[in-house]
């Protein structure tokens, strides 16, 4: 097994661990209740990224600081690029009377607003652990998670293990089949030409040499029509 072979089969495999555990995952999740909550409190981060690109490889540089320090942080990491993506995590009050408890998930921006004090929105609920909430909408981007990786980590291997095309020996089949009919065609032409040589002497009103030339010269021709074609 070479070594294409070998990296086909490791990713495959991987993305099928991934899909093993993003299915069992999803069918945990599935079954959590939706219940409603109120943002509490926001706090706001910025995440802070750098890649630097290498021959054969690459580097990801990351951090999580406070907003208000980014332009320290980029002086004091100047020698990288940085870029900057703003995270938000709220403080939720999850569900309503005496069974509500106080939760923290990470937010999204709502159509280029930002997350606010009081914002109402539904999570699902963990009824084992009432702290432990999620997003709503989830279940559709792990189906596809789990689809793409069942299927990718089932087609790597299968291309890494798949039978080789008979398409070179069929060529190679027809490359001798093609020869022999050549040296066939040669031999019918030599023939020609050394049965015009043979009958030279019976052409009446002809010299033995301009008739010899005449036929040799047919014989040739014909040779040549019978040969069109021929691979050296």
């Amino acid at each position: 097994m070479n070594t294409t072979k070998i990296k086909l089969v490791m990713i495959g495999g991987f993305c099928l661990v991934m899909a093993f555990f993003g299915g069992k995952d999803m069918l945990k999740k599935g079954g959590w209740p939706e219940v409603p909550a109120e943002v509490l409190a926001v706090n706001v981060e910025c995440d802070m990224e750098s890649t630097a690109h290498k021959i054969v490889y690459k580097t990801v540089s990351t951090a999580t600081i406070p907003c208000e320090l980014v332009d320290a942080f980029k002086t004091v990491h100047a020698d990288k690029e940085w870029k900057v993506k703003q995270k938000f995590t709220g403080t939720l009050r999850v569900g309503t009377g005496a069974d509500a408890v106080e939760a923290t998930m990470e937010l999204n921006k709502d159509g280029g607003r930002e997350p606010q004090v009081g914002d109402k929105l539904t999570v699902v609920q963990n009824p084992a652990n009432p702290t432990q909430i999620e997003r709503t909408g989830m279940t559709g981007a792990r189906l596809t998670i789990v689809i793409g990786g069942g299927l990718l980590g089932a087609l790597l291997p299968y291309l890494a293990f798949k039978p080789r095309r008979r398409t070179e020996a069929y060529a190679v089949a027809g490359d001798l089949a093609g020869d022999a009919g050549a040296d066939q065609r040669a031999r019918q032409a030599d023939a020609l030409i050394a049965a015009a040589l043979a009958k030279q002497a019976t052409l009446p009103n002809q010299p033995a040499p301009v008739a010899a030339a005449g036929l040799a010269r047919e014989g040739r021709f014909a040779g040549q029509k019978t040969n069109f074609g021929r691979r050296n």
